[in-house]
């Protein structure tokens, strides 16, 4: 691998850990202005919107996040990651009160890197398997 895939998978993989440690100056630094982000079906976010959600939303409800990078590829400006995510059910999160359990949710994103920041981000998750352990729909 290259030194600039090296740097790339760096900032790339490097929001994911600002996040988890709450540092919000950190993912602010590493995200372009023009940042959006694609997931799950639900309408793009701009950087503002994104940084929101994480902050507001997933870290609010989510705690103690052990998030690890199975698989990591990169090339030309595109890094690419298959990821686990175990994290405490602290805090309200779609409709379902904390339940204090331990939950794991996997999925992709890819982010694109240009000139030391991260672009864009596209992303899907396994919602399926995360609303079943919060007990939000029954396994069939």
């Amino acid at each position: 691998m290259t030194s600039k895939h090296n740097n790339d998978t760096t900032i790339a993989l490097g929001v994911s850990r600002a996040i988890m440690a709450g540092d919000w100056e950190r993912v602010d630094a590493l995200l372009d202005d023009d940042f959006v982000y694609v997931g799950d079906g639900a309408p793009a976010m701009n950087k503002a919107a994104y940084m929101g959600f994480m902050r507001g939303v997933l870290c609010a409800a989510m705690t103690d996040m052990d998030m690890q990078f199975l698989r990591v590829i990169a090339a030309d400006g595109m890094v690419a990651v298959d990821y686990t995510n175990e994290m405490t059910h602290s805090g309200p999160f779609l409709g379902a009160p904390a339940t204090g359990r331990r939950v794991k949710a996997s999925g992709q994103f890819m982010r694109e890197v240009r000139d030391g920041k991260v672009t864009a981000e596209w992303q899907t998750t396994n919602a399926l398997g995360l609303l079943r352990q919060l007990g939000l729909i029954s396994t069939p």
